[in-house]
């Protein structure tokens, strides 16, 4: 059972055609010190076999496992990530992309962190290919600083002490952009319900890779939202993986649009509104 102290929290895992990944993560969201709410696997358009991957594993959980799916269309990560909005049920939300695990005390830190009036952007160990292949192999996701195959290997580092040392509390009003991130990834964020649902979710115009998670951090911001860098609590690991192409002047393009606008809050039909209204093409509980 969740803490009464604690909010509740939503992890949205989103996933496309990684079936072993989202394994991973799911089985890593199991076994939390503090279980999540609820894992909603937001599925960008994955074959049968990640469905497969969901069905076995909620036969091993009391946690409810919601898998919402929509057509192969393309990269349409934002569409996706406000399908999983949309049916969350908990006050907070923890935001992790398919190709990373949880450190066992990931939600217990998020919902530990979590404040009124801000989102927490998080940080990530990477696994070289070497340690991928041994914890698929042999399912240990146990990481310290000492452990071979890693680089940012100081992230791994899980300490109350050291995070109130490390940690950064953003200004009010502070421009979050693709030349400036301020530590912003959408690969393990988490933020309030309520505060996504007053901007209006993730812009779904953001079609193709990069720019989505710092425009949506942006418009947080701009709505009142301060940012909390988080340093050395709610770890999460991520796999390597092949580098993808970002087309840097559309994504330019894509968030200068966005920021350019003179509201927070998104029109209705590219928001969390269109997935309110209608909802994934699929959904499996």
């Amino acid at each position: 059972m969740t803490s009464p102290n604690l909010p509740t929290t939503s992890l949205i895992i989103t996933t496309y055609n990684k079936p072993d990944c989202l394994r991973v993560a799911i089985v890593t969201a199991m076994n939390q010190t503090v279980p999540p709410h609820e894992i909603i696997v937001a599925d960008d358009g994955s074959r049968e076999e990640t469905f497969e991957v969901t069905r076995e594993l909620r036969k091993q959980t009391n946690i409810p496992i919601v898998h919402v799916w929509q057509e192969d269309k393309g990269f349409r990560l934002n569409r996706s990530r406000n399908n999983g909005l949309a049916v969350a049920t908990g006050d907070y939300v923890a935001l992790l992309d398919g190709d990373c695990f949880l450190g066992p005390h990931y939600i217990e830190d998020h919902a530990q962190t979590a404040k009124p009036g801000r989102f927490v952007a998080a940080t990530r160990v990477h696994l070289k290919a070497k340690r991928r292949d041994y914890v698929f192999r042999t399912g240990d996701t146990r990481i310290s600083l000492l452990s071979s195959g890693t680089s940012k290997r100081f992230h791994s580092i899980r300490s109350r002490f050291l995070s109130r040392l490390t940690s950064e509390t953003g200004r009010p009003g502070e421009e979050i952009t693709l030349r400036n991130r301020h530590g912003v990834a959408g690969a393990n964020m988490a933020f309030w319900r309520s505060d996504a649902v007053k901007i209006n979710g993730f812009d779904e115009r953001f079609e193709g890779y990069g720019g989505d998670d710092v425009e949506f951090a942006n418009r947080l911001v701009r709505a009142g939202v301060i940012r909390y860098k988080l340093e050395n609590l709610a770890v999460a690991y991520h796999f390597a993986h092949g580098e993808r192409v970002l087309d840097i002047e559309e994504a330019y393009r894509k968030f200068d649009r966005s920021a350019a606008a003179k509201d927070y809050r998104i029109p209705d039909e590219y928001g969390l509104t269109r997935a309110l209204q209608s909802g994934p093409d699929r959904i499996e509980r």
